[in-house]
């Protein structure tokens, strides 16, 4: 028996259907970031509270026979969700495997039992656990001749705290302050005890306050009072009556302001994680985009230019007011530190971030942060900048596909404007002036292209009024060649082509690459 239960544990744990379904099972109850929760959650929230608007209707309404059928179904999918979370909260296999091959390794013999016991004692902690309770009373009122049970569909409210991630956060506001709350709570529990003791002492008596009859009205008037809601169906009558009730007002007030402030701070800390982790599920869904570390003057020209051309952008720096300034451009934004791999991984590094530009002013930031970048994919391409040409070899060698030393260029700018000013006005022009509407691109050549093959002065660029700079070729490390119209060269896959010309006409010669309409008129005829 001991035997083939093992190995039906070992026959689970190789079962693809039985390791996928529990996965998805713990995904779709538990994994607030799996995509098809939040339709199973808003189904839920909407069983809960069309139950109790049946419990609401049928007060004043008669019985239908419709809204009991419905109960049983909404019954029986409670039963399915609660025994799905007992499964998912540990696993049993995994416990009798680990301990099995643990006493082959130690020649001892192995006790089924120990291990289904443990097991056993984890589900427990489940079963008892305050949320797997409230559950099992939300199930209770399905036995429905026994109508005192319904009163216990008020506790399938309490179910929604599963199902809503910003009532999850709020509790966590107690878990966080529960200390304080303690405090709180045992001051206003000894100030009341204290109040209702001499308000039953000298009011209490036969005749003194009609009022006042047992302990619990003392207690009743107490907690009244303290919370400064003041019925007034108990009123002090003797002067040691009304010295209690000043000193239970004064100690209200001083409990309501002592706990507001409590969850007024508490709160406040927990948006900003509510914030930060929103953010995180929002780069979560990005695909394709870049990411941007550190917030600078360049970095805010950069993103204007990306944002031109329709690119998706997550900026990352450690300085919060530089990401509240961030997000006041209504840029995605993450307050976060470049230089951590577990924080670059967290924001996509390795899954859907295809370029990271490091552009910080110390180089040993930089160079973290392309080490790290690199480390987690050695495909994404990395940018950075260099502030000090004695690191430039460290950073290509940590692996930055592309440096960008700002005072090199500006001296080459400078450079070019003192030697040839009317040519650097026109380049000027064409690159920076936004009322110029010809701009510099690169057309990639892709598979499909009919261009492949074909010697590039059979392009007739002159129809298009494009003018060829050069060719970038992939297959020779990226090898520029410029004004390759003087040479022969075969165009092949992956080959850029870096043009001017108008958008327009860019457009249109990209379009005819694929139907064979590049051609010039002489090599067609």
């Amino acid at each position: 028996m001991k035997t083939s239960i093992v190995k039906f544990f070992y026959f689970l744990d190789n079962s693809s259907f039985y390791t996928d379904f529990k996965a998805f099972t713990k995904n779709i109850l538990e994994n607030s970031k799996y995509k098809y929760k939040k339709y199973f959650d808003f189904f839920m929230i909407f069983l809960v509270i069309s139950t109790i608007g049946i419990l609401i209707y049928e007060v004043n309404h008669p019985h239908l026979t419709l809204f009991d059928n419905y109960e049983y179904a909404a019954i029986i999918i409670f039963i399915i969700e609660w025994l799905g979370r007992l499964w998912v909260y540990n696993d049993t296999r995994k416990i009798v495997i680990q301990d099995y091959e643990e006493s082959l390794f130690l020649a001892s013999n192995y006790n089924l039992k120990n291990s289904i016991k443990k097991a056993f004692n984890e589900k427990l902690k489940f079963i008892f656990s305050p949320m797997s309770i409230i559950d099992l009373l939300a199930i209770l009122p399905a036995y429905r001749p026994l109508r005192v049970l319904r009163i216990f569909l008020l506790f399938r409210l309490f179910k929604i705290l599963r199902y809503t991630n910003s009532l999850k956060e709020f509790l966590h506001i107690f878990k966080e302050r529960k200390f304080e709350l303690y405090t709180l709570v045992i001051l206003s529990t000894v100030v009341i005890f204290f109040g209702s003791t001499i308000m039953f002492i000298y009011e209490g008596p036969v005749g003194q306050n009609p009022n006042v009859n047992n302990f619990f009205d003392a207690v009743y008037w107490s907690l009244i009072t303290i919370s400064t809601v003041g019925y007034g169906d108990i009123v002090p009558i003797t002067p040691e009556g009304k010295f209690v009730t000043l000193i239970l007002v004064i100690n209200g007030f001083l409990v309501i302001a002592f706990s507001t402030s409590i969850l007024t701070t508490a709160l406040a800390e927990r948006m900003e994680h509510i914030k930060q982790n929103r953010i995180e599920s929002e780069v979560e869904k990005l695909k394709e985009f870049i990411i941007i570390c550190g917030y600078r003057t360049i970095s805010k020209s950069l993103i204007e230019e990306l944002i031109k051309i329709k690119k998706k952008i997550l900026i990352v720096d450690e300085n919060p007011e530089k990401i509240a300034l961030a997000k006041e451009q209504n840029y995605l934004a993450v307050c976060g530190d470049c230089t951590d791999m577990d924080f670059l991984e967290k924001i996509g590094v390795g899954k859907t971030a295809v370029t990271i530009i490091c552009l910080f002013e110390n180089d040993a930031i930089n160079l973290s942060a392309v080490l790290g970048a690199r480390t987690l994919d050695a495909n994404i391409k990395i940018v950075t900048l260099v502030n000090n040409i004695e690191v430039e070899s460290k950073l290509k060698l940590a692996g930055a596909n592309f440096l960008i030393n700002p005072n090199q260029i500006s001296a080459m700018v400078a450079s070019e404007y003192i030697g040839q000013p009317v040519a650097f006005d026109a380049l000027y022009g064409i690159l920076l002036n936004e009322d110029i509407s010809a701009e510099v691109d690169e057309i990639e050549i892709v598979e499909g292209m009919q261009i492949i093959g074909f010697d590039i002065n059979q392009i007739d660029f002159d129809d298009y009024n494009i003018v060829l700079i050069g060719v970038i070729d992939t297959k020779q490390n990226h090898k520029f060649i410029f004004n390759p119209t003087n040479i022969k060269y075969a165009i092949k896959q992956n080959d850029i082509l870096i043009v001017i010309g108008y958008k327009s006409s860019i457009k249109e010669l990209k379009t005819n690459f694929f139907n064979n309409k590049f051609l010039k008129v002489q090599d067609e005829k």
